[in-house]
């Protein structure tokens, strides 16, 4: 996206034709990679990723428009709207395309929410495309660089939730070192994992400037340098989507929760 590109558009028309233009390129980058599944993604109320898959087939109907419905009213909360109203339309962002690491044949589009040909007033990726727009006429840009945490999990077998990297045996047999932040030797033992998700975040080109072991066992933090205000959202959203599944191929999971287990700091 251009630092000076318009991004924000009253009217659903001409968002469509902004797509217009771009839909070649986008279309032949795809093609050109494998990709045979598209899932075009809106964000709720609670920063959760919401959509309908589609084949690449129906790409260019997807993009001008003519692609999925939903009844965002009916599983946001929204009091605003009701069941007899029309539902919502979405509208794929053409900057905003990522193609998944983990099933390259499949790609995730962040877009942007239309309801009766204006832009919907709870759609918070179009909450932030209006401010940045706002800012944008007046000639300023925000740039935004991200620390985002998470601590990852397995199942013992009993299936009970544990964390998935500590060096503290799951019978208890010897005493607990805690290591804290920074800690060299939990880091080594999380390296397995850690060494393929920065491997994939540098593939994507998403300039990661540092990961860090965090103060609780199995907790990390990832550094990123600085890239605009929406582009950064929409990382964070693929972030968290990308990390829980490289967790299930480590059979671990993700949450980002803050402090999800008792004992550890």
């Amino acid at each position: 996206m251009s630092k000076l590109e318009k991004i924000y558009y009253e009217n659903f028309k001409d968002a469509v034709e902004r797509n217009r233009k771009k839909l070649p390129s986008v279309y032949k980058k795809l093609k050109s990679a494998g990709v045979k599944y598209i899932l075009s993604s809106w964000i709720d109320l609670h920063g959760i990723p919401k959509s309908k898959p589609v084949p690449m087939s129906d790409f260019e109907p997807l993009c001008l428009g003519k692609g999925p419905q939903f009844a965002v009213h009916s599983i946001s909360f929204v009091p605003e709207l009701t069941p007899a109203d029309s539902d919502q339309v979405m509208l794929p962002d053409l900057d905003s395309v990522y193609i998944c690491p983990w099933d390259k044949t499949t790609a995730i589009i962040f877009a942007d929410l239309f309801w009766e040909d204006k832009p919907y007033n709870v759609c918070p990726r179009q909450a932030l495309k209006r401010a940045m727009q706002k800012a944008q006429d007046l000639g300023y840009i925000g740039m935004a660089g991200i620390e985002p945490e998470f601590i990852a999990m397995k199942y013992d077998e009993n299936g009970k939730p544990v964390k998935a990297i500590d060096n503290d045996p799951a019978k208890g047999i010897r005493p607990r070192r805690q290591a804290f932040g920074y800690d060299v030797e939990h880091t080594l033992d999380s390296m397995h994992f850690l060494k393929e998700l920065m491997d994939i975040l540098n593939d994507l080109g998403w300039m990661i400037h540092d990961v860090v072991a965090e103060g609780a066992y199995s907790q990390f933090e990832l550094d990123f340098h600085y890239t605009n205000l929406l582009e950064m959202a929409d990382r964070l959203v693929f972030l968290r989507i990308l990390l829980k599944e490289i967790a299930k191929k480590n059979n671990m999971f993700i949450t980002f929760m803050p402090k999800p287990t008792i004992g550890d700091w």
